[in-house]
């Protein structure tokens, strides 16, 4: 893939599998999904049998998952990646407002070394992988694989085959890799 860098905000708008939310897909192949999603209000979370999911706050004052056992998974700050069982119903409890975070769906079998990695400073990213950028706070500088340099900040993702990246302040940076090989 052609590494580029688009806005969040024109990525298409769709609905959860259920109804409750909605989504915005940066990548769906096979065994494997990338998207960011808003979640609005307290609710039931989609199953996705046979999948791993992993989810990091983007923005928001954060959310409880629910088991139906009553235990609770917490995402309480960007940073943190909470990693789960699609088989298992969850429900979203939200801590304040809406919020917005970073899902990766992966089938374990196909996909054993998926995820999402939250980065701070440079990191060396499986060059041969489809990889997306998605920074949360402060500038990102990114080179290609065809060592082509670009610069991402928030509100913006970068998707592609990328070699290396770092921020280009020391202070207050996070970003999120996703790939299907970390």
């Amino acid at each position: 893939m052609t590494p580029r860098v688009f806005s969040i905000q024109t990525l298409p708008v769709s609905a959860w599998k259920n109804g409750q939310g909605i989504t915005r897909t940066l990548t769906d192949a096979p065994g494997w999904r990338v998207s960011i999603a808003t979640i609005d209000r307290s609710c039931p979370f989609s199953t996705y049998s046979g999948m791993q999911r992993q989810q990091a706050l983007l923005s928001g004052d954060g959310l409880e998952l629910i088991t139906p056992t009553h235990e609770s998974l917490q995402l309480e700050r960007a940073g943190p990646v909470l990693s789960f069982s699609g088989a298992v119903p969850l429900t979203c409890r939200l801590k304040g407002g809406a919020v917005t975070v970073l899902n990766v769906m992966f089938v374990p079998d196909r996909f054993p070394h998926a995820g999402i990695r939250s980065v701070t400073t440079a990191f060396l990213p499986d060059a041969i992988q489809d990889t997306i950028i998605v920074p949360v706070r402060g500038s990102w500088r990114v080179t290609c694989i065809n060592n082509v340099v670009r610069h991402v900040t928030t509100g913006n993702i970068m998707r592609g085959r990328i070699q290396y990246i770092a921020p280009i302040a020391d202070h207050d940076t996070l970003c999120y890799v996703a790939s299907s090989c970390m």
